[in-house]
C-alpha cells in the first residue's frame, strides 16, 4: 500500500470527523460527543504519516518530510491568526487582545496543548471565549510529526523489528491513559503522551495493511459499515464531562481504524460529491469554524435555529475561501520561504502584543493606567492559605496563620481572600487567621461536587472556631452561587451558641464583563464609577444582598456589612481607586485588587471593632 494513492475512504471520513467537532461546537442538539471528531482524526494521521516515514524518510529525507508538514499545515494556520489579530485590535479590550496574542503565540509555536493543559480546560465556560483553544490538535500533530520520523529511524537503526516496536509503544501510551497516569484531567485531554496511542492505532492500521495480512478476510470492504457506526454510536454518547481520552474513546478510534482498513472506495456515504468537498476543505473549516463561534458568543449572540445555520454557513464560506486562496496555492515549495517569513513576522507581532499588553501603547494616562493593570494573587497565598480544588483540610497545615483566642478569622471562598490585602493593611496589629478556600462557601454541612473536599475542609474549620472560640469570624463568599439559604443560618446559629462574634459580608458587584474592560468601553468618569445596570442580572447579586441581610438579621449575634451598600448607590457603581496611578476597583467581574481590598476594609473599619 502506498501513502501517495488517494483515498476515498479516508477524505471521507475527514468529512465525518470535522462535521462532528462543527456540530458539536456549535451546540447542535444530539452531538454530545462530537468532539470525537479530533480522535477520529488522529487516526488518520498516524496512518498517512506513517506510510511516509516508512515509505519515503531516511536520513536524507527528513528535513523534506518536515517542510511537506510544514507546508500542509502553517499558511492555513497563519492566515487564520492573522485575520484575528486584526479584528482584535479593532475589536478586542487590551487584556483580551492579549490573551489572544498569547494564544497565537502557543498556536504558531506548537504548544498549545502544553499551554492550555497548564492553563484551561476544554470543557469549562472559560474556554469559550478562547479564539485558538482548538489548535490544541494541531500541536499535538506537530509534536508527532516531529518526534515519530526520529524514533521509526532510531528503530531501523537498531534493527529492531518496526511493527513490534510500534505496537509495544502504542500498549505503552494506551496503558498510561488507562491507568489514570496523566495528573490533571486537562493534562488527560491536551498532551501527547495521552494522545499518541490513537495516532500509533493509525500507524498500526497502515503496517497491517501493506502487510497483506487481510487479504484473504472475504467481507473486507464490508468493515467500513461497522467503522462508521462505531464513530456515530460515539458521536451520540460520548459526553465531555467524562474522562477524556480513556477506555470509551477506544471506540471512535476503532471505527476509525475500521474504515480505514476496510479501504472501500464504493461506499455512497464516503464517495459521494458533498462528503468529498467536505473532506478536502475539512483543515481549513477545522481551523475557521471556532473563532466564528467565539465571535458569536463575544457579541452574545442568541443560538437559535437561525444563528447556528448561519454560523456553519459562514464558516463553511471561509473554510473555502481559505482552501482555494490560501491553502492550495501556499502548499507548493516553491512558497516556502515566503511561508516561513510569513509565520516569523506573525509570531513576532503576536510576541509584541503580548509585551506591550495588548497593545496598551493606544492609550494614555488614567485609562492607560487601568488598562495596564495585571492582577498577582500572591497576597491571597494561594495552596497555603487560600487552598485550590485538590487540597483538603489539612493542607492548611503549611499557612503561617495560628489561630487563637484573640484571632480574626476570615473563613469563605476566594472572595473572603480578596480580603486579606486590606485585612493585612489596614489591622497590620491583628492576629489575622485566614481559612479560605476556592469555590468552598462558609457553609457548615454544604456540598459542592466542583470541590469534593470542601465539605469537610468547612467541618474541619467550624471545629477549629468551636475549640479556639476566636474573637472575631468574618464569613464572605460568591454567595449568588451556593445553597446559603439552606445552610447560612445553622451555621451562624453555631457559631453564636459557642459565643464567637460573627460579622457576615455580603456580595459584591458582579459585572457582566471584567471591570478594566467595562472601563476601556464606557469610558472614565470624574467619581471613577460604572453603572449599576452594567451588572450580570442571572446573579442577583442585589436581591442576595437583601436577602442574606434579612437571614443574618434573624439570628441573634451576627451583624452584616452590605459590600453593594459600601460600593454602590442606586445607579452606580466604584470601579476605580487611587491616582497616579488609577487602579480598578475590581480586576475581574467580582474580585477585587489589592488597592481595591485595601479601600474596602478601611471603608468597613468601623463595623468590624
Amino acid at each position: 500500500m502506498s501513502y501517495k494513492k488517494f483515498r476515498l475512504d479516508i477524505n471521507g471520513l475527514r468529512a465525518f470527523a470535522v462535521l462532528s467537532v462543527v456540530l458539536y461546537h456549535f451546540g447542535v442538539p444530539y452531538v454530545s460527543g462530537g468532539f470525537t471528531g479530533v480522535d477520529v482524526f488522529f487516526v488518520i494521521s498516524g496512518f498517512l504519516m506513517t506510510g511516509i516515514v516508512l515509505e519515503k524518510v531516511d536520513h536524507k529525507g527528513i528535513f523534506d518530510f518536515y517542510v511537506a508538514r510544514f507546508l500542509r499545515i502553517v499558511p492555513a494556520l497563519v492566515a487564520t491568526i492573522l485575520a484575528l489579530l486584526i479584528y482584535g485590535y479593532f475589536s478586542l479590550s487590551t487584556s483580551e487582545f492579549e490573551l489572544l496574542a498569547r494564544n497565537a503565540t502557543a498556536s504558531l509555536l506548537f504548544y498549545s496543548n502544553n499551554y492550555y493543559a497548564a492553563h484551561s480546560s476544554y470543557f469549562d465556560p472559560s474556554s469559550d471565549l478562547n479564539f485558538l483553544l482548538h489548535t490544541w490538535s494541531l500541536s499535538v500533530e506537530w509534536q508527532f510529526y516531529l518526534i515519530y520520523p526520529l524514533i521509526v529511524l532510531a528503530i531501523k537503526k537498531c534493527r529492531l523489528p518496526v511493527s513490534l516496536t510500534i505496537l509495544t509503544l502504542f500498549c505503552l501510551s494506551l496503558l498510561y491513559v488507562a491507568f489514570g497516569l496523566s495528573g490533571t484531567k486537562e493534562d488527560l485531554f491536551y498532551l501527547l503522551p495521552t494522545r499518541a496511542w490513537e495516532m500509533l492505532a493509525g500507524a498500526l492500521v497502515y503496517i497491517i495493511s501493506s502487510c497483506g495480512a487481510l487479504t484473504t478476510f472475504k467481507h473486507l470492504s464490508k468493515l467500513n459499515i461497522l467503522g462508521l457506526l462505531l464513530i456515530l454510536f460515539s458521536l451520540f454518547t460520548a459526553e465531555g464531562s467524562q474522562a477524556w481520552p480513556g477506555l470509551a474513546t477506544l471506540i471512535p478510534v476503532a471505527g476509525a481504524v475500521l474504515v480505514i482498513l476496510a479501504n472501500n472506495q464504493n461506499a455512497y456515504l464516503i464517495k459521494n460529491k458533498a462528503a468529498q468537498f467536505i473532506g478536502t476543505i475539512s483543515y481549513s473549516w477545522y481551523l475557521w469554524h471556532w473563532p466564528v463561534i467565539v465571535v458569536m458568543r463575544y457579541y452574545r449572540v442568541d443560538m437559535n435555529v437561525i444563528s447556528i445555520g448561519s454560523g456553519i454557513a459562514l464558516s463553511f464560506i471561509l473554510a473555502v475561501i481559505s482552501y482555494y486562496i490560501i491553502e492550495t496555492p501556499f502548499r507548493k515549495r516553491s512558497w516556502l520561504r515566503t511561508d516561513f517569513v510569513s509565520a516569523s513576522v506573525i509570531t513576532i507581532c503576536a510576541f509584541v502584543v503580548v509585551q506591550t499588553h495588548g497593545a496598551t501603547f493606544r492609550f494614555k494616562g488614567d485609562m492607560n493606567d487601568v488598562i495596564t493593570y495585571r492582577f498577582n494573587n500572591k497576597e491571597w497565598r494561594p495552596d497555603t492559605c487560600f487552598l485550590n480544588p485538590r487540597q483538603d483540610y489539612s493542607e492548611f497545615s503549611k499557612c503561617e496563620d495560628k489561630m487563637t483566642s484573640d484571632s480574626i478569622v476570615i473563613w469563605g471562598d476566594s472572595h473572603a481572600a480578596q480580603l486579606m490585602p486590606g485585612f493585612r493593611s489596614v489591622f497590620k496589629n491583628e492576629n489575622l487567621t485566614q481559612r479560605t478556600s476556592s469555590l468552598c462557601a462558609p457553609l457548615y454541612g454544604a456540598e459542592n461536587i466542583q470541590r469534593p473536599f470542601c465539605k469537610d475542609i468547612n467541618k474541619n474549620i467550624t471545629a477549629e472556631l468551636l475549640r479556639v472560640k476566636p474573637k472575631l469570624v468574618v464569613l464572605a463568599a460568591f454567595w449568588s452561587q451556593y445553597p446559603f439559604k439552606e445552610y447560612l443560618t445553622d451555621t451562624l446559629d453555631m457559631l453564636n451558641v459557642a459565643g464567637i462574634r460573627t460579622v457576615v459580608i455580603g456580595p459584591f458587584p458582579y459585572w457582566r464583563d471584567h471591570v478594566p474592560k467595562l472601563i476601556e468601553e464606557n469610558g472614565l468618569n470624574p467619581q471613577g464609577t460604572l453603572p449599576v445596570s452594567l451588572f450580570y442580572s442571572s446573579m442577583n447579586v442585589l436581591d442576595n444582598d437583601k436577602l442574606i441581610e434579612k437571614i443574618v438579621s434573624s439570628s441573634a449575634n451576627p451583624s452584616y456589612i452590605s459590600a453593594i451598600g459600601i460600593l454602590c448607590s442606586k445607579a452606580t457603581c466604584k470601579a476605580t481607586v487611587g491616582k497616579n496611578p488609577v487602579i480598578p476597583m475590581q480586576w475581574d467581574n467580582a474580585h477585587l485588587t489589592s488597592s481595591g481590598s485595601k479601600w474596602f476594609i478601611n471603608k468597613m473599619k468601623d463595623d468590624l471593632n
